[in-house]
């Protein structure tokens, strides 16, 4: 016997002592009430209920109610047997009930399947559709993941662009102070510059001044000196005219000198050693003037 059938006709034993026809709702009322918990479906619980009064009447029925009288005995046996055939007409009627209930759950449970078949393809479409979604999804993750790393790739272009930027401002700036105290440099040499071209214009105002002054004295200097030279030329002109004369007068005392010579010459012979030892003591060209140019 298991449990739950223990169970049942122990609850059945128990209403039976109170006097009360053991029937699904009270076994199920009283088990719950014990146990706190139900046991079994509807069916179980009626079927406990049925071999519950199967083997009370089969024990009604092998065995005498010892310690009574005959028709004490009898009457208790009719009584059983009323008992029993009521629990048969409940039971019965309980089985009619259920089988009502049996035919309406299987309209319930056929109207559930024909919900369940739709249910089904309703499931099925839905999945379709999420499978497409999904597919959808995971396309616009993947685009979202190329969209975050392009977004990505372009904030830091962005912020290379803004630190160029920076540089550059800043470069921008150097180059400004540069500019700007090259500016004043510029300024102050253009100045310069300008007071060195004056001081430049005025020197070369007085230098074109000096060399007019040296252009003209040179010019009347070399007036002077062409004056002189030509003088001193028509003096060298004269004195080479003189010079040519001594030079003739020289040259007609030399003849003349030669002359006398060779007459001394012829007028006291000398012997051989005698004329070579004049010979080489006399040079040629004695008492001659020598002609300077």
């Amino acid at each position: 016997m298991s449990e739950r059938q223990n169970l049942s006709w122990t609850a059945c034993d128990t209403l039976a002592a109170q006097g009360k026809k053991p029937s699904i709702g009270l076994v199920r009322e009283w088990t719950i009430a014990a146990t706190g918990a139900k046991k079994g479906s509807d069916g179980d619980v009626q079927k406990d209920i049925n071999e519950w009064y199967a083997d009370l009447l089969k024990l009604k029925r092998d065995k005498g109610v010892a310690g009574l009288p005959d028709a004490v005995a009898t009457l208790t046996r009719e009584l059983w047997r009323y008992a029993v055939e009521s629990a048969n007409d409940t039971l019965a009627a309980e089985r009619t009930a259920l089988a009502g209930e049996k035919a309406e759950a299987e309209k319930l449970i056929d109207l559930a399947q024909e919900d369940t078949l739709a249910a089904i393809d309703i499931a099925n479409e839905l999945k379709g559709k999420l499978t497409i979604a999904n597919a959808d999804l995971l396309g616009r993750d993947q685009q979202i993941k190329r969209l975050e790393q392009a977004l990505a790739e372009q904030r830091a272009t962005l912020q290379a662009k803004d630190e160029r930027i920076a540089g550059l401002a800043a470069e921008l700036s150097r180059k400004a102070e540069e500019h700007a105290g090259g500016q004043a440099e510029l300024d102050g040499l253009r100045k310069h510059s300008l007071l060195e071209i004056d001081r430049a214009r005025a020197e070369s105002r007085q230098w074109k001044a000096e060399f007019t002054r040296i252009e003209a004295e040179s010019k009347s200097a070399a007036h002077a000196y062409r004056e002189k030279i030509s003088t001193l030329d028509s003096e060298l002109s004269g004195a080479k005219g003189r010079l040519g004369a001594v030079e003739e007068s020289l040259a007609a005392a030399n003849r003349r000198v030669e002359i006398v010579e060779a007459e001394l010459s012829a007028a006291k012979p000398l012997n051989g050693d005698a004329r070579l030892r004049a010979g080489s003591s006399r040079k040629p060209g004695a008492g001659r003037l020598v002609r300077r140019r």
